[in-house]
């Protein structure tokens, strides 16, 4: 199987109460342990890359990367562009094979917002690609930003005017969250969808509980980011790892990052009850 739209398992998810995980990739080893472990599970998966995994590696390296590792997979696996910074982005995204396409225009005012967004949206479905967008104030652990709630009227209106596929709202969730639960506004989540009956996604899913998770998902989430996670766990394993003479087989420390990603991507399959809707 090749990489697929996201549209299609976007609305199945939606429709089936369960959610999407879009791991952020950044290279080989997170890719293939991704895709390996969705396929052991029998579940659809994103892999996605944002604009930090952007600045190191090229973005045709990547979808190139991505698109061979799909190749053999028995499971839908979407190409996800996470924060799209603008049209020449996604426009570029969509020539590099990105079949999942996001753009980030939450801190420009709604105008801005809407318009750009309207311009990806028409350039994405003329391919049948759907498109993300974001609204509100979601904020980063450990910058001085001012985190602002999704206004369910400005959803509404941008829902509307946009003709999005999803939409990713501020619900006190923060990104790059690690060792501290973030508790998210599940009352705001549920005034929101009932509102505009989109695909709601999860930024910053590290760091929320689980039972905010499982109930989120009932609620209309359809998609989970996930990325500081595995990132941090990674860091930790070669921490404790490289510490220690004796561990000086490069491919053993290798294997062991895949798997310290592998056993995170299996733990948030479950959660978000994607295994087995492949």
């Amino acid at each position: 199987m090749t990489l697929v739209s996201g549209l299609k398992w976007l609305e199945h998810a939606h429709k089936n109460n369960y959610a999407i995980g879009a791991f952020s990739v950044d290279h080989i080893d997170s890719i293939e342990a991704v895709i390996q472990t969705a396929e052991q599970l029998e579940s659809p998966v994103m892999i996605q890359t944002g604009q930090a995994t952007l600045n190191h590696t090229p973005m045709n390296v990547l979808a190139a990367a991505a698109r061979e590792a799909a190749r053999n997979a028995k499971i839908p696996v979407v190409l996800h562009l996470d924060h799209g910074n603008g049209f020449a982005q996604a426009i570029q995204a969509i020539r590099c094979g990105y079949t999942s396409l996001m753009f980030d225009g939450s801190n420009m005012d709604i105008e801005d917002n809407i318009r750009i967004t309207k311009s990806i949206k028409e350039a994405a479905s003329a391919v049948g690609i759907p498109l993300e967008a974001e609204l509100g104030k979601v904020g980063t652990r450990g910058k001085n930003e001012i985190r602002q709630l999704t206004d369910p009227d400005e959803a509404v209106r941008f829902a509307r005017e946009t003709q999005v596929d999803s939409l990713a709202v501020a619900l006190g969730n923060i990104h790059a969250a690690y060792g501290e639960q973030v508790h998210i506004d599940l009352d705001h989540l549920k005034l929101i969808h009932n509102r505009i009956g989109l695909p709601i996604v999860l930024h910053g899913g590290t760091g929320v509980p689980h039972d905010d998770v499982r109930k989120a998902i009932s609620l209309g989430i359809s998609k989970v980011n996930i990325a500081t996670e595995w990132r941090r766990a990674t860091i930790d394993y070669l921490r404790q790892h490289l510490a220690e003479p004796q561990h000086n087989d490069f491919f053993a420390i290798i294997q062991g990052v895949r798997q310290t990603i592998r056993d995170i991507v299996k733990e948030k399959i479950e959660l978000f009850g994607s295994a087995g809707k492949a």
